[in-house]
């Protein structure tokens, strides 16, 4: 894995965990965050011992005690980039299972991120005129197999994709409908609304 910093969103993705509990951990000072300032707005980054630690802490649940978790992340944080192993105390812990499902949803966060290009700040799904948060925002009150019928022109991997995207990178402002126009003029017609009755 790249030495790299990511934000709390994009940290979310990488572990696999709501962005909720990735703010507890750092709220609680059970991991630390670089504090990056963008105009008035302040961002938090984590970097590898965090993402380390945070793959492990659900790995191992309760087997170390809150102390015990604490020496693991000072562990980690020290840890060469390298190191396939962290020690604390007597308890050895494996570090190549959980690095290597790192390495893979960051394998996955730039195969998402270059399936997209940018217009502006919106994101389009490459190759189309489709907005990828516009997809992403009919999931999962549509399932991939619906939202393939509303936009034919696209593919399962597209569709993955833009939702994948918009979970590391969350729509700023207001977000799109939850159902297409298509659906949705298909749900009017099945009601009886435009009856002539």
């Amino acid at each position: 894995m790249r030495d790299m910093e990511f934000t709390v969103t994009e940290a979310s993705f990488l572990v696999d965990r709501s962005p909720a509990d990735i703010q507890n951990a750092v709220d609680k000072k059970v991991v630390k965050s670089t504090v990056v300032k963008t105009g008035s707005r302040a961002k938090r980054l984590l970097g590898k011992a965090e993402l380390r630690f945070l793959t492990m802490d659900r790995e191992i649940g309760e087997a170390l005690s809150g102390a015990g978790k604490r020496r693991l992340y000072e562990e980690l944080s020290r840890l060469p980039q390298t190191a396939t192993t962290a020690r604390v105390g007597a308890i050895a812990v494996d570090l190549r299972k959980s690095d290597a499902k790192l390495r893979k949803r960051l394998r996955l966060l730039e195969t998402i991120r270059g399936a997209m290009k940018m217009k502006g700040e919106e994101p389009f799904i490459k190759g189309t005129d489709v907005p990828a948060y516009q997809v992403a925002a009919l999931y999962p009150a549509a399932s991939i197999e619906e939202i393939l019928e509303d936009f034919p022109s696209l593919k399962r991997s597209q569709v993955e994709h833009a939702i994948d995207f918009a979970r590391a990178y969350p729509k700023k402002g207001r977000p799109y409908p939850s159902k297409s126009l298509k659906r949705g003029i298909s749900d009017l017609i099945r009601s009886g609304v435009f009856d002539d009755d």
